[in-house]
């Protein structure tokens, strides 16, 4: 489940020490400099560059790159795949085959255009184009059939090249892509719009930074690929035009656990580092330049000063899943004709609401390999949460829930969980503890303590954060969870030692400690060491409580259409208060408004407040 630090997922290329597969390309450097300049920079991984540069045999290739403390990430295997006079499987298969034994994990396929070198290219009918697309698909199939992810590489004098071509292979293709970042601005795209629009596509990355004004002269026929390369088109990174920042922020915050590969095509017509070589030009070869070795070394620089490093504002463990909810209100399910979906679960739904304040929120939750659980990751994606910690397990299906809508306060519901749902299938083993420990506050339900493994890895979480502040159980008792309230009660107590804040209604409160009446059950919280007690109330407010002060506000006023996710809303709002440093009072009413707002709607998720939407209320309520 845990997503590796970017810094251990960097790799090199050959092509960055000019080693490529194109004749009369230019000097090449032996395969053991290469490797051990790769070591030398600190990288841990590369890819194996052309046929031929590194051993033949499979055991020979992984001991050359053992030696150096390298391991194999992937290959770049030019193909022709519009031809349907030609099959492209043989060929890619054999690569396939090498790439498996060495433990890659990744193919890079490029549409070769079957012309030497990437000067040109012919033009492609829609028969072509349709046998190009089928035959991606074909090869993504051999792909995994080898244990591989296999992606289309969109590069500059291939049969794909541009956005517009990428896009075709978007809506055409399921192969996913490698997204490079220098070729696809070289051919007229955008990396920056692929990787926020596209981020579930994107299974590789080629990182390049590319001057421009060389670009446009490829793109206008002035200057031949291979001459803008030659001539220093690509640059390392941050020293181009290429807004590597947003393309790796913007991945990282969508949850890309992928290699990125340092890549700056170069063209050599000498060693640059023999004395005397006359080595001249505007690039890898330029006087003083440092050679390939330094610019690596810079470009890597870089990407490590880019990456998101920041704590989590927020990480949520729990529950996930669909919410089908009725579009006729006030009639039994048996009575109603359609339904809308949307994302839900209590902790997915707190950390929607907390992304909609600004802050940075991931979800530690599983779902079922299926559909819906595709939608899960989309529409946290979508919501401005992180879903890197999102995984799915074999067996039981995503989660569905059903409710009827009897406003303003009859809201049954139906959970189809059985025999276990996947959100109560977090393993302790698979947690990303360093995201925990660090995260500002951890939010937990008590749902996620009815079931094992899930109850273990909530205490598992809670150990590795050692009861920092801002560690969070929300009460959330749900009876049809469990076989016996006791149960729920001695799990309850046993959490309480490791949190800090409590949040829950006097029905959960009396569950947790034995208290209906709102001030008891916040002394009872209180006494079992939790700094702050939350107990909502219902039309009659909220009231929450420290060892220094009590604080009591009333309901906001609204027309309730369905109260289901009102309290999940408020949780958000109640962490965003937290962070913000408001006094409690200031708190509680901000967070009861927005509670406020989502049950004057029919769904949850999307209907969570922006704190901007919550301040207009607040103003108007006061005027």
């Amino acid at each position: 489940m845990t997503a590796r630090p970017l810094a251990e997922r960097v790799a090199g290329a050959p092509i960055s020490w000019g080693v490529c597969e194109v004749p009369g390309w230019g000097w090449q450097y032996d395969p053991e400099t290469v490797l051990a300049q790769m070591q030398a920079v600190g990288l841990r991984a590369t890819e194996f560059g052309p046929d031929g540069f590194l051993p033949d045999d499979a055991a020979e290739r992984s001991r050359v790159l053992a030696a150096h403390g390298l391991s194999a990430v992937a290959q770049f295997v030019p193909v022709v795949v519009h031809d349907p006079g030609h099959d492209p499987l043989p060929e890619a298969q054999e690569a396939m085959a090498a790439l498996a034994e060495a433990g890659a994990s990744v193919v890079v396929l490029a549409a070769a255009s079957g012309r030497e070198g990437y000067d040109a290219r012919p033009v492609l009918d829609d028969a072509a184009w349709a046998t190009l697309l089928a035959n991606l698909d074909r090869l993504d199939d051999a792909a995994r059939s080898h244990g591989l992810t296999a992606t289309l590489h969109p590069h500059v004098g291939t049969m794909v090249e541009t956005g517009e071509e990428t896009a075709r292979v978007l809506a055409g293709s399921r192969i996913a892509l490698c997204l490079d970042t220098g070729h696809l601005l070289i051919g007229g795209g955008d990396p920056v719009a692929l990787a926020v629009e596209h981020p579930e596509r994107i299974a590789h990355v080629h990182l390049k930074d590319v001057r421009l004004d060389r670009a446009r002269q490829v793109q206008s026929g002035e200057a031949t690929y291979t001459e803008a390369v030659r001539d220093g088109m690509y640059v390392p990174l941050g020293q181009g035009d290429v807004d590597v920042a947003a393309i790796v922020r913007s991945l990282e915050g969508q949850g890309y656990a992928g290699w990125y590969v340092l890549e700056q095509d170069t063209i050599l017509t000498s060693d640059p580092g023999a004395v005397g070589s006359g080595a001249g030009g505007s690039g890898e070869n330029a006087p003083g330049s440092g050679g390939p070795l330094e610019s690596v070394r810079t470009s890597l620089a870089h990407l490590l000063a880019v990456a998101p490093v920041a704590p989590y504002d927020l990480v949520a463990i729990g529950r996930t899943g669909v919410d089908i909810y009725p579009l006729q209100h006030g009639v039994g399910l048996e009575d109603v004709e359609t339904f809308q979906k949307f994302l839900g679960g209590s902790a997915t739904n707190v950390s929607v609401a907390a992304a909609r304040y600004g802050l940075r929120t991931a979800l530690i939750t599983r779902t079922g390999d299926d559909p819906f659980g595709r939608y899960v990751h989309r529409a946290l994606r979508e919501l401005g949460v992180d879903d890197r910690f999102v995984t799915a397990v074999d067996g039981p299906p995503t989660p569905v829930t059903f409710c009827e809508v009897h406003p303003p306060d009859d809201f049954p519901l139906w959970f189809y969980r059985y025999p276990i749902a996947p959100d109560l299938m977090i393993e302790a083993d698979e947690l990303p503890l360093e995201a925990i420990r660090d995260a500002r506050i951890l939010w937990a339900t008590v749902t996620g303590l009815s079931q094992e493994p899930s109850r273990a890895a909530h205490f598992a979480a809670w150990a590795a954060r050692g009861r920092a502040a801002h560690t969070v159980l929300d009460l959330d008792y749900r009876p049809m969870f469990w076989p016996h309230p006791e149960e729920a009660s001695a799990q309850v107590a046993a959490a309480l030692e490791h949190v800090t804040v409590a949040v829950g209604n006097r029905e959960e409160c009396e569950v947790a400690v034995g208290e209906v009446e709102p001030h008891r059950a916040a002394d009872a919280l209180l006494d079992r060491g939790v700094s702050l007690a939350v107990v909502k109330q219902g039309p009659k407010g909220v009231l929450a409580a420290t060892r220094q002060e009590r604080v009591e506000v009333p309901a906001f006023p609204v027309e309730v259409v369905n109260g289901l996710g009102a309290g999940d809303a408020f949780g958000g709002a109640l962490c965003h208060g937290l962070l913000s440093g408001w006094d409690l009072r200031r708190t509680l009413e901000f967070a009861n408004v927005a509670g406020a707002v989502v049950a004057s709607k029919l769904e949850c998720s999307t209907a969570m407040p922006t704190e901007q939407e919550v301040l207009a209320l607040l103003a108007v309520s006061r005027a």
